[in-house]
């Protein structure tokens, strides 16, 4: 019987996530330049051609940001890096809209919970804005703009700064979701899309008097009824 080939790590993805432990260990934080190439070959006890590779790939994840004529220094990786991974999963494998709903909800529905428990008064202020200008939207092009400006705004409400790189992945995805959902409701009628877009209201409200379940709620709500005008947009 044929053995099965084994996905071993290179030496190089190894010294990468060494360099990754070193740079825990010695409690480096973003913008710190990293140790010398000399430095790491002699701890880790590999050749400087191995660190400057694990270097450049740690780099081409966002990990390190190289510098002309410097050391490389520590870089937190955001959305962008991660909105490359998906974009290419999806276009690798194909995506199902409705799945990228229920990874929404996931994470808008938690959301809209903590901005009722953080939110500042600014904020729920600048959440009611939003509100006003997705009621005064008038077409697919608008109401999709002004939906996607409220719902970044609660996020950024939540204060949790991993939810909003999450959002900006997911972006570009997002959007041809909600462009669907739109042209579906508006396809529908005033009357559907009056509802949809005040369901939006019962969220504002909730957030504005600190109701964590009342505004979880109210999202899981307003997320189910987008997705209603997504189904009947693809039918």
């Amino acid at each position: 019987m044929p053995r099965r080939a084994l996905n071993r790590p290179s030496l190089t993805q190894l010294t990468a996530d060494s360099i990754i432990s070193l740079v825990q260990d010695q409690g480096l934080r973003e913008g710190d330049p990293i140790p010398s190439a000399a430095e790491m070959a002699e701890e880790l006890g590999v050749s400087r051609t191995v660190i400057r590779e694990a270097v450049a790939e740690l780099s081409g994840q966002g990990l390190l940001k190289r510098q002309q004529g410097s050391q490389s220094v520590i870089s937190v990786p955001g959305s962008t890096q991660l909105e490359r991974l998906m974009r290419l999963r999806f276009a690798v494998r194909g995506h199902d809209l409705e799945q990228v709903q229920e990874i929404r909800e996931s994470i808008e529905v938690a959301a809209a919970r903590l901005a009722a428990e953080r939110a500042t008064d600014e904020e729920i202020q600048g959440i009611r804005r939003k509100m006003e200008a997705l009621r005064a939207a008038t077409d697919v092009g608008t109401l999709y703009r002004a939906d996607v400006e409220f719902h970044r705004e609660v996020v950024g409400a939540a204060h949790n700064d991993v939810m909003e790189m999450l959002v900006d992945a997911l972006s570009p995805l997002l959007d041809k979701l909600l462009r669907q959902v739109w042209q579906g409701w508006v396809k529908n009628g005033e009357v559907g899309v009056h509802e949809l877009v005040e369901s939006h209201a019962a969220i504002v409200e909730c957030i504005a008097v600190h109701d964590g379940n009342g505004a979880a709620e109210a999202m899981r709500d307003n997320l189910g009824k987008g997705l209603l005008g997504f189904q009947a947009n693809v039918v």
